[in-house]
């Protein structure tokens, strides 16, 4: 269980969605090597039909 995403609430999302804050920046090289795990979610997900 992690105590941080426990502190999300759908009131919380909406707001974020919403006014598009707060905003996440993030390390070009950190970006970079995320790319291939998050392409390996999506065809997982993709293959499952999620």
């Amino acid at each position: 269980e992690c105590s941080f995403m426990r502190l999300n609430t759908l009131e919380k999302l909406y707001e974020c969605l919403k006014n598009e804050a707060p905003e996440i920046t993030v390390d070009p090289e950190v970006a970079k090597k995320a790319v291939k795990p998050i392409q390996r979610m999506l065809e997982i997900s993709a293959k499952l039909g999620l």
